[in-house]
């Protein structure tokens, strides 16, 4: 007899279930049936699979063949493949409670199963699982771990507007109020990396949702078209700028402002010469005022290139084109590598008409080594700028940004009669020069920007008060950067950036205070510096935003207790103590409710009042009057009401005392700040308090070009916690590991 090697089959049952019979099964074979695999379709007849039919009493079998069910089979294998997939991962703490959450939803679904009488079975590990407390994992020493939520379950849900439901008449406002809606809601169209924003595509669709919408969405669209922003409808949009369709009279006039990268100018619309299409738009736009052809490596750090590229320059025929148009610009920005001309040309330039009228100039890498042919010429570079700055008589605001040609020798050859100057990373500037500067020049300043200018120190403002008596916006921004990535020459020039003794002044019609970055001085320097602004807070009245970000290289007591002193002073001074917007004037429907509540809370607060003074009359309570507090504390006066049945004057008298003795401790901390530890009397501050905006830091941080913030040392990975609402399905136990 042939010996038979292969390995017996599990006998698997394709019997369809009866009433009885299988409900009474015994949960043991149950759970091996659910999990022997369905046998495959394709068999050999010669291969016969026993089918044990389970009676009553679990004695009598008889073998089956497989023929002899046929409809069962597929009931069978229809039911044993809805099983669960298996997974060999480890499980962890989370996995556990999330299989825990599972299986009790399989089995809130799954149909009762009934067990015969007597029978018990062994609880399975998955049951005895499920019996635990579900809840959040615990950590090692036994307290809940307290898992971290995502952005969406932070962030607030608004509260709904109540609203009577009715929308306005949108198209039937004027078109100088649609136009100021639309230019609000859209703005910015791209950011300063030429990058677009969704307002471009939802100004787009405006224009043709309506007819009345569609003129003052493309005049929003189109006042600075983003050329450089839509990358692969660029060339549609510059052809249909230069020649619109039939019936759109108005897109010519609709563009104001030109903002051109210089670099992607031969990607424009033609792969070998862009200026005859930047002639055409020129010529094609009549209201134009305002050009910006710039580069974008002309911003921080300020950086030259590293790789050599195809160099734009200026063509003639644009500057041609601008003789022959009707256009006069407001704005313009020069860039030297962009030359092909030396600086008499620019001059020439500034003759023609259409430059006549300019307000705004930007100059870009200006350097006072000269490059350009200059063997006939006499003239040094700061005489030939400030002679092409004085052929525009309506110049206001000019504009130095990565010029080494601002030094002593030009800042005395600019205009007079400029109102704004903006002088960014220019290496030779330094104070003394600006002070000389300022004496001549800035009785007529409204707005000086200085920032990161690695010569210059602060103590021109010693004379402020005097030479700009004018000045609202002051700019100051002492972060620098290296010349390049691997070198670490960002260090200031200066030896103080102020000395000890030079005490600021401040003009009266100051605005704006943003300083950041303040470093390389002594303490008692920072306190001159600090007293000054706090000491000039009555002579400041139009005061809105103060920005002070300082460095104060002490030990750290001493810093953290420097910090909290002036922080608290300035924030004292000119902080601005404005009541919160009323929330029932969202709308006239809430309007009217609060209306509504409030006469029905005036007549029941007057039948109390009635009430309460006849039962203080009957039962002989004494009415206790308004408290008047002398204490600085800045908490409205609230008049103390009759006292009802429940209190007594010895409690009342008791609560009014600890709070009182409260209040003089938080203020004694606060306000007096401990004037013992630096040997000043304390003295009566004057309480500007209309800034809207006050921004004081002191801390011992270096400033570098890239700061970096908690995002950017969070985990890449996800933390397993998104899919947890907040909520746990199980009561927080209080045993703990110890």
């Amino acid at each position: 007899m042939a010996i038979n090697l292969k390995r017996k089959r599990v006998t698997v049952s394709y019997r369809e279930p009866s009433t009885d019979e299988d409900l009474s099964e015994d949960s043991d074979s149950a759970h091996i049936r659910e999990r022997i695999p369905a046998t495959p379709g394709r068999r050999s007849a010669r291969h016969q699979v026993q089918v044990v039919v389970p009676s009553s009493s679990k004695s009598s079998q008889r073998p089956t063949s497989r023929a002899e069910a046929p409809s069962t089979r597929r009931n069978t294998v229809a039911r044993l493949r809805k099983k669960p997939v298996v997974t060999y991962r480890e499980s962890s703490s989370d996995d556990e409670v999330d299989d825990d959450y599972a299986e009790e939803k399989e089995e809130a679904t799954a149909p009762p199963q009934r067990r015969p009488r007597g029978a018990t079975a062994a609880p399975s590990p998955r049951a005895q699982l499920a019996r635990r407390p579900r809840g959040r994992p615990k950590s090692a020493l036994g307290a809940p771990i307290k898992r971290r939520k995502t952005l969406q379950q932070t962030a607030k849900i608004p509260e709904p507007i109540i609203s009577d439901g009715r929308i306005p008449a949108w198209a039937s406002l004027p078109y100088h109020v649609l136009l100021q809606v639309f230019v609000y809601a859209s703005h910015p169209l791209h950011d300063e990396n030429m990058v677009p924003t969704p307002s471009i595509s939802w100004l787009a669709r405006t224009a043709r949702m309506c007819t009345a919408f569609t003129k003052p969405a493309l005049t929003a669209l189109y006042r600075n078209p983003p050329i450089f922003a839509v990358r692969h409808k660029r060339a549609d949009l510059v052809r249909h700028l230069i020649s619109p369709p039939s019936g759109a009279e108005d897109h010519a006039s609709m563009p104001k402002r030109l903002e051109l990268d210089a670099t992607r100018m031969t990607k424009l619309t033609d792969a070998t010469n862009s200026a005859a299409d930047l002639v055409a738009l020129v010529t094609a736009l009549k209201t134009l005022r305002d050009i910006d052809i710039f580069d974008p490596i002309d911003k921080p750090p300020y950086r030259e290139r590293t790789k050599q590229s195809r160099r734009w320059q200026y063509p003639d025929s644009l500057f041609d084109a601008l003789r022959q148009s009707d256009l006069r610009l407001r704005t313009w920005r020069w860039n030297k590598t962009f030359f092909a001309h030396d600086l008499l040309w620019m001059k020439n330039v500034h003759a023609d008409l259409p430059f006549q009228g300019l307000r705004e100039l930007a100059l870009n890498k200006f350097h006072s080594n000269n490059t350009w042919d200059a063997t006939e010429i006499d003239t040094t570079a700061e005489e030939q700028l400030a002679s092409a700055l004085a052929a525009l008589p309506t110049l206001s605001s000019v504009t130095f940004e990565s010029c080494t040609v601002v030094n002593k020798h030009l800042l005395p050859l600019l205009p007079t009669h400029l109102l704004s100057l903006n002088l960014t990373n220019c290496a030779e500037l330094n104070s003394e020069a600006l002070s000389a500067f300022l004496t001549t020049h800035g009785s007529r300043l409204d707005v000086l920007v200085l920032n990161h200018n690695q010569a210059l120190d602060i103590s021109f403002l010693i004379d402020m008060k005097l030479t700009c008596p004018r000045l609202e916006v002051l700019r100051m921004d002492l972060n620098y950067f290296s010349s390049f990535s691997t070198s670490h020459d960002n260090e200031p020039l200066y030896d103080d950036l102020l000395r000890e003794g030079d005490v600021p002044s401040w003009p009266s019609t100051l605005q704006v205070i943003d300083m950041q970055y303040l470093r390389h001085w002594s303490p008692n320097a920072a306190t001159g510096f600090f007293s000054s602004l706090i000491g000039s807070a009555p002579e400041l009245p139009q005061l809105r935003e103060v920005t002070i970000v300082a460095s104060v290289d002490i030990e750290w007591r001493k810093r953290a207790e420097f910090r909290e002193k002036w922080t608290a002073r300035f924030q004292q001074v000119f902080a601005q103590r404005a009541s919160p917007p009323d929330p029932h004037l969202v709308s006239l429907r809430a309007f009217r409710e609060s209306k509504a509540s409030q006469g029905d809370a005036t007549e029941g607060k007057n039948d109390s009042l009635i009430d309460s003074a006849t039962r203080s009359d009957q039962q002989g309570q004494v009415k206790v009057p308004a408290i008047h507090d002398d204490s600085d504390s800045d908490a409205p006066l609230v008049p103390r009401r009759t006292m009802g049945e429940n209190w007594t004057s010895t409690r009342l008298r008791t609560r009014g005392k600890a709070s009182r003795k409260y209040d003089e401790s938080s203020d004694s901390e606060s306000d007096d700040y401990k004037a013992s530890a630096s040997g000043e009397e304390e003295q009566e501050l004057f309480i500007q308090g209309r800034c809207h905006t006050v921004l004081f830091r002191i801390d011992n941080l270096r400033p570098r070009e890239e700061i970096y913030g908690e995002g950017d040392f969070l985990d890449s990975e996800a933390s397993g916690d998104e899919d947890w609402d907040g909520n746990d399905y199980a009561e927080e136990t209080t045993l703990y590991a110890w």
